[in-house]
């Protein structure tokens, strides 16, 4: 699960970026509040530390 969410971050970003060198900022909006909720989920389970083992086997 870490993993997919690592690779959609990539995916995200990727799309942000070709947004804002269009012009078209406005356009990855929905893309960002994407890529913050994936941070906060990541965030999330790092601070659940006794979570991250038992995280890293189902990877």
């Amino acid at each position: 699960m870490i993993q997919w969410v690592l690779e959609e971050n990539d995916q995200l970003i990727c799309c942000i970026v070709e947004y804002q060198n269009k012009g078209q900022a406005n356009e990855c909006t929905q893309y960002q509040h994407v890529l913050h909720r994936n941070f906060i989920y990541l965030a999330t389970i790092t601070d659940n530390s006794d979570l991250i083992p038992s995280l890293l086997k189902s990877t």
